[in-house]
């Protein structure tokens, strides 16, 4: 691995390696990425193996344990995923989305550093070994669905990927997973949803939690298995089967085993569950649990708003389809006995990927939101959630903010679901 950085006043930096050597090993411990050096590095006593125009040199350094050693190797390549699964996103992508958006993730390391869902269908038992003597824990595993030749159909992998056996050395080395089903009508619900809750049952606690999500479809699925997306009818249906049954995928210890993504209720128009539904709120980024954590987030900062702002001002919410009904309700009261505040949420129309089938906030395009925000004459700011962004600051369709800002000559801002925030600068 090439060393792109020393650290000043580091052990390395003491014993001389520098920018361009290239890192061999550290304990007799081949250094493939971040992972394995953060891992290795951490005792006292290391001999680390550098390459230098060519030769190898030992070094030999004495340090604490919780002393950095002072190394920054290249960053990691992604792995990417074996499989083809039927409802897959990128395979529905349009053209114009953003780069990496294309890329099907399928690194267990990325699971461990960044909470990426990964199926663990290319991954050996050198992988499983790594994962064990490193304790990459907790890992985030797709799932979908345990039946062999089902799953052969569903991930159109066109081998035995010998899926629960893997679950098991896993689990049996105390590392911990979250794992995730994405919910497709006539595929892998019904008694194949039993059957894969009952699977992943038996390694609990080691696997903490099963997140059910609804299918996401866009209208680019030509060549494409045929596929349903949930309606207000099918996933009220839904809801009203798994409530039946929710009692006997409850495991000891464990505060909820299986947790229902929010989109299902609010498809069904019903109420989003309380807060003793999610635990300590862990499945929040995976879309379960969101809307509560947001209402209780928006009710903690009630005596804190503002009474009135300092002049009459006009801000407009930009939101999904699906959210609207939701954050209408939970802020709408609130925001109108605020002295000064016009407001207006706006529901987006996603028609970009398909308007009666995405419909989800964070996939949102700049495209529609500049188009469907081109009647908005007099406004003084216009908050996008973050959602909608990816960690560049880019939207779904590759615009940044000032792009969309330009484009509506008006202000544009992220927000991050506070009010508070929000509010600040006009009080």
């Amino acid at each position: 691995m090439n060393i792109v950085a020393i650290t000043p006043r580091t052990p390395a930096a003491a014993m001389g390696i520098q920018v361009g050597d290239e890192l061999v090993s550290i304990n007799d411990r081949t250094i493939s990425d971040v992972i394995d050096y953060e891992f290795y590095a951490a005792d006292e006593d290391i001999e680390v193996v550098i390459k230098r125009a060519g030769i190898d040199q030992k070094i030999c350094i004495t340090k604490s344990l919780d002393e950095e050693l002072g190394i920054v190797i290249q960053p990691m390549k992604i792995r990417s995923c074996a499989n083809n699964c039927i409802f897959c996103f990128v395979h529905q992508n349009p053209p114009g989305v953003r780069e990496a958006l294309n890329f099907k993730d399928g690194d267990f390391r990325f699971s461990f550093l960044h909470g990426h869902y990964i199926t663990m269908t290319n991954m050996g038992p050198k992988q499983l070994e790594r994962v064990v003597e490193q304790h990459l824990s907790p890992l985030y595993i797709s799932v979908h669905v345990t039946d062999p030749d089902l799953r052969q159909k569903m991930l159109l992998y066109n081998k035995e990927d010998h899926f629960l056996e893997k679950l098991k050395y896993l689990t049996d080395h105390n590392i911990e997973l979250h794992t995730q089903i994405v919910l497709c009508p006539g595929w892998n619900d019904g008694k194949i949803l039993l059957q894969t809750i009952r699977d992943l049952r038996q390694f609990a606690p080691s696997i903490q939690s099963v997140s059910i999500v609804p299918v996401g479809l866009t209208k680019y699925r030509d060549n494409l298995p045929q596929l349903d997306s949930y309606t207000q009818e099918t996933a009220r249906d839904f809801l009203e089967w798994f409530e039946v049954r929710q009692a006997e995928f409850d495991v000891p210890d464990i505060r909820r085993f299986v947790y229902l993504s929010d989109e299902f209720f609010i498809l069904a128009n019903k109420p989003i569950p309380e807060d003793d539904y999610y635990g300590e709120f862990s499945m929040v980024e995976n879309g379960v649990g969101q809307c509560r954590d947001f209402a209780n987030r928006f009710q903690a900062s009630l005596p804190m708003l503002p009474p009135q702002l300092k002049k009459p001002t006009r801000l407009i919410f930009p939101t999904g389809k699906l959210g609207y009904t939701f954050l209408s309700k939970t802020i709408g009261s609130t925001l109108d006995a605020i002295i000064n505040l016009e407001y207006e949420i706006i529901s987006i129309n996603n028609e970009w990927l398909g308007a009666d089938l995405v419909t989800v906030t964070g996939l949102v395009p700049a495209r529609d939101v500049v188009t469907q925000l081109k009647h908005v004459k007099q406004a003084d700011a216009i908050y996008l959630s973050y959602r909608m962004f990816s960690e560049d600051g880019i939207t779904l369709d590759d615009h940044t903010r000032e792009e969309i800002e330009k484009k509506l000559g008006i202000p544009v801002y992220i927000h991050h679901e506070d009010m508070l925030e929000i509010l600040k600068p006009w009080t």
